[in-house]
C-alpha cells in the first residue's frame, strides 16, 4: 500500500491535545484535551469539519472542571455508534500525594444530535481504582459496546490494560471490566523512567507552569500495561495493542498485543511486538485492512527520529508493514518525542484517510495543537512514501 501525504491544521487556537475522530452525518468531529495527564484546569471540547477535514469550524467546550483542581480528560476515544449515537468517554481527575497517585473516576459523554449536545454522566460504577481512559469505543453488537481503559484496579497494584463492558449501548455498565493484560511485577528501571528536572518538584509534584515546554514529563514510578486501543474485524476478532512499561523487565517500551475471539469476554496472552512506542491507536478500514498509528519511541541520544508514524496489517496485527511518518503541517521537525504523538483515523467516502494527531508549534509558546494528514492511496500500490 501506498500513501500520498496531504497536510492540514485542525485547529491551533487553543492547546489541544489526544484527538479522537468520528464521522458523522454531516462531516467529521474531532474531539480533544487542553492539558496533558490530569494537570489541573484541563477541558474536553469538540470541533467539526463539513467539507472532509479541509477546514475546521471554532471549538466548543463540552466538558469543564469542576474546581481549579480538577482536570477534564479524553484520549483518541470519540466514536459514533451504529444508531447515530455519539459517545466519548472522560476521566475527572486530580493530582494529589504526587503523579502516581492521581484520582480519577471514569464518565461518559453522550450525543444524539452529531455532537450539537451533550449529556454528561455520573461517574460510571466500575469495581476499578482508578479508571483511565484510552482508546476508542467499539461497538461489537447493536448496544453493546466496550471502552478500554487502564490504571490501577486495587491499591498496590502496577497498572493493567481492560475493557469496561456494557450492552445498553453505554447507559450502564453491570459486566464491569475484563482484564486483557496485567504484569504483577512489571518495573521501568532505565534511565528513561525518571523525570526530567523541570517535571517534579522536591515533594514529587508536577510542576504544572512548565506543561507547554516539550521536555516536561513527570514519569509516574508504577508501570505496567497502559494506553490500549481495540479494533473489531468483519470476521468478529477483536484484536488490542497495547503500550507498556517495564512489563517483564522490558526497558525498550515495545508493544504488545492481545486478541478476543468471544466479544471481549476473554483475551489471549499478550505477546510482543517487533514495534516499540507510545499511543496505539487502531483502525478498520472498509476493506478490513487494519491500520495502526503510534508515537516512535525516540530517547535522548538513541538515534531514532521522534515521529509519529501509520502502518497496516491484514494477518489481524500480528505483523505491521509499510511504516509511513506523518508530516507537521507547518514544517517544524520534532527534536522530542513528546512533541508529537496520540493519531486517530477517520475513512472518508473517496478512500482517502484522515489521520488526526497533536503537534507542537513553538511560535504559540510551544503550545500542543492539532495536526492532520489525509492520506491517498496511490493507485500503482507499492511501498508507503511520504
Amino acid at each position: 500500500m501506498r500513501w500520498d501525504l496531504r497536510p492540514l491544521v485542525v485547529l491551533d487556537s487553543t492547546p489541544a491535545m489526544f484527538p479522537g475522530v468520528t464521522q458523522t452525518s454531516d462531516g467529521l468531529l474531532v474531539s480533544f484535551s487542553t492539558v496533558p495527564d490530569g494537570m489541573p484546569g484541563g477541558q474536553v471540547g469538540v470541533v467539526r469539519s463539513r467539507d472532509g477535514g479541509r477546514t475546521w469550524g471554532e471549538p466548543t467546550i463540552v466538558v469543564e472542571p469542576a474546581d481549579d483542581d480538577e482536570a477534564a480528560l479524553t484520549q483518541v476515544a470519540l466514536r459514533r455508534l451504529g444508531d447515530g449515537t455519539l459517545l466519548m468517554p472522560f476521566c475527572r481527575l486530580r493530582i494529589r500525594g504526587g503523579y502516581a497517585n492521581r484520582q480519577a473516576t471514569l464518565h461518559m459523554a453522550r450525543s444524539e444530535d452529531d455532537g450539537e449536545t451533550w449529556e454528561l454522566s455520573d461517574p460510571l460504577e466500575l469495581d476499578f481504582l482508578e479508571p483511565l481512559t484510552y482508546g476508542a469505543v467499539v461497538e461489537t453488537h447493536p448496544g453493546r459496546v466496550l471502552v478500554p481503559i487502564w490504571g490501577r484496579e486495587r491499591e498496590g497494584e502496577r497498572w493493567r490494560s481492560s475493557v469496561a463492558v456494557s450492552d445498553d449501548g453505554g447507559r450502564t455498565w453491570a459486566r464491569g471490566t475484563t482484564t486483557i493484560a496485567y504484569d504483577p511485577d512489571a518495573r521501568l528501571r532505565s534511565a528513561y523512567a525518571a523525570p526530567r528536572a523541570n517535571s517534579l518538584d522536591a515533594s514529587g509534584e508536577p510542576l504544572f507552569d512548565n506543561i507547554a515546554d516539550p521536555d516536561f514529563r513527570p514519569h509516574a514510578d508504577v508501570d505496567g500495561f497502559s494506553e490500549t486501543s481495540v479494533a473489531r474485524l468483519s470476521d468478529g476478532l477483536l484484536v488490542a495493542i497495547l503500550r507498556q512499561q517495564g512489563v517483564g523487565g522490558d526497558e525498550a517500551l515495545w508493544l504488545y498485543r492481545s486478541e478476543s475471539r468471544d466479544d471481549g469476554a476473554s483475551w489471549s496472552a499478550y505477546e510482543r511486538l517487533d514495534l516499540t512506542g507510545m499511543s496505539p491507536a487502531l483502525h478498520v478500514l472498509a476493506d478490513d485492512t487494519l491500520l495502526l498509528g503510534h508515537r516512535v519511541y525516540a530517547p535522548d541520544g538513541g538515534g531514532a527520529r521522534p515521529a509519529t508514524v501509520v502502518a497496516h496489517s491484514h494477518d489481524g496485527g500480528r505483523t505491521w508493514v509499510d511504516h509511513v511518518e506523518l508530516i507537521d503541517p507547518k514544517g517544524f521537525r520534532w527534536t522530542s518525542e513528546y512533541q508529537t504523538g496520540y493519531p486517530d483515523f477517520a475513512e472518508l467516502e473517496d478512500g482517502s484517510v484522515l489521520a488526526v494527531f497533536y503537534s507542537l508549534d513553538p511560535a504559540l509558546g510551544n503550545q500542543r495543537y492539532l495536526a492532520a494528514n489525509l492520506l491517498r492511496r496511490d493507485r500503482d500500490g507499492g511501498d508507503a512514501s511520504g
